[in-house]
């Protein structure tokens, strides 16, 4: 059972990681219209989410060996969660 869990917990993860690239893709034409950037400078949006992404995964798998991977699991949630709030404020802000 405890198998079972742990698979879908990772599943969860990596759709959420999977999600939020998804919603970067959606809003790139808004930011190339809204700044009036080139596809190329659009383009590095989702090069740097994308790197950024896997530099931490290196360093969040470390911590999840040093401090437990569940923990490590709840606190990135967390941060996720509340990054995306960060956003809606920023969003509901600007519009």
């Amino acid at each position: 059972m405890r198998q079972r869990i742990s698979l879908l917990v990772s599943v969860a993860g990596a759709m959420l990681v999977a999600l939020d690239g998804t919603v970067l893709t959606v809003a790139q034409p808004s930011l190339s219209r809204d700044l009036g950037a080139s596809v190329t400078q659009v383009q590095w949006t989702s090069t740097a989410y994308m790197l950024a992404v896997a530099a931490f995964l290196v360093v969040a798998g470390r911590l999840g060996d040093r401090y437990g991977h569940a923990r490590l699991l709840c606190v990135g949630v967390l941060g996720f969660a509340a990054a995306s709030a960060g956003i809606v404020c920023a969003t509901a802000w600007a519009g």
